[in-house]
């Protein structure tokens, strides 16, 4: 084996012959003209915000040939037309959305909800057992959470019940602080 293992060809390492890309036409830019652009620019930004914020230093630009010359034209064009006269309305409609909106009046249809019948009553019931001390027990235990349960015995089943209530909605809120106790099957009739 050995003299077989001597004559066998080693695999060549495979050497890379592509040599890495460069690109050698870009050189980098000179901090300094990096900052210098930098500062032109910041300058051009708050020159554009300044004349956003007070848009007279804009009108004080223009030089005072220009702003004599249009002074002369807006005099002229005033006193070619005619005056109007203050009593008749202009042909521009005014917008008084302020005045539209705090004196506009909606009327509202409102739906009275549904009274329930006030004879209807609710009845809770948790529990149903064959035996009487399981269900005396199941009372006993409700009364420490703080309900008033009774066991009604009918057909040889002990029902321990509460109630009864005038309204769905607080038969169901007991009902809930009942499941917070771990008390889940009681069921609304």
């Amino acid at each position: 084996m050995t003299k077989d293992y001597a004559k066998r060809k080693r695999p060549r390492k495979k050497t890379n012959t592509r040599t890495p890309r460069t690109n050698k036409s870009q050189k980098p830019l000179s901090p300094a003209i990096v900052f210098i652009s930098g500062i032109v620019i910041t300058l051009f930004l708050v020159f554009l915000w300044a004349l956003l914020q007070k848009p007279e230093l804009l009108k004080e630009a223009i030089t005072p040939e220009e702003s004599v010359i249009n002074k002369e034209q807006t005099a002229k064009t005033k006193d070619d037309q005619p005056e109007k006269s203050t009593d008749t309305q202009s042909d521009d409609p005014e917008f008084t959305y302020h005045e539209a909106l705090t004196n506009k009046k909606v009327e509202v249809e409102v739906t009275k909800p549904k009274t329930t019948d006030s004879n209807k009553t609710y009845i809770m019931q948790c529990g149903a057992f064959k035996s009487l001390p399981d269900a005396e027990k199941m009372k006993a235990e409700l009364a420490f959470i703080g309900f008033q349960a009774t066991v009604l015995t009918k057909g040889g089943w002990h029902r321990i019940r509460l109630g009864p209530y005038n309204s769905k909605r607080n038969a169901e809120s007991d009902r809930h602080k009942l499941q917070d106790n771990n008390y889940q099957n009681c069921q609304i009739w």
